[in-house]
């Protein structure tokens, strides 16, 4: 079984203690029908860096992040290349993670800016 970030070919390019970098690019998988890169996969992008970014941070066997509120402004459009989503968490509480995003081309132009808001899980164990 594929999952998004397989499909849509992410790749982490360097992850530490409250950041991640990860690329992806910008193929006809991920553009809306006039050529751009489509908002919904670069959201996807962002929500993947966030997710990614608190997994890092949680003992998994205990606890895992799920999405709870992406926002973004997208600033500028792209046809071709790749794009960086870059990761910076502001706050690391007990329930939620909230980070900011920034996603740019490979060549520095800002594409969105985004926050993300991480809840925090625990895992329940059946019996």
């Amino acid at each position: 079984m594929t999952n998004l970030v397989e499909l849509l070919e992410m790749q982490v390019i360097e992850q530490k203690e409250g950041y991640i970098k990860i690329e992806m690019p910008v193929s006809d998988k991920v553009k809306q029908p006039f050529g751009y890169l489509h908002g919904g996969a670069t959201i996807a992008l962002g929500e993947t860096a966030c997710s990614m970014g608190s997994a890092y941070l949680l003992d998994l066997n205990r606890e895992i992040p799920v999405g709870l509120e992406m926002n973004a402004n997208h600033i500028k459009s792209v046809k071709e290349g790749k794009v960086v989503a870059e990761a910076n968490i502001l706050h690391q509480g007990r329930m939620t993670h909230v980070w900011e995003i920034k996603i740019s081309s490979t060549q520095g132009e800002l594409i969105t800016v985004m926050r993300g808001t991480i809840a925090i899980k625990k895992i329940i164990k059946k019996g």
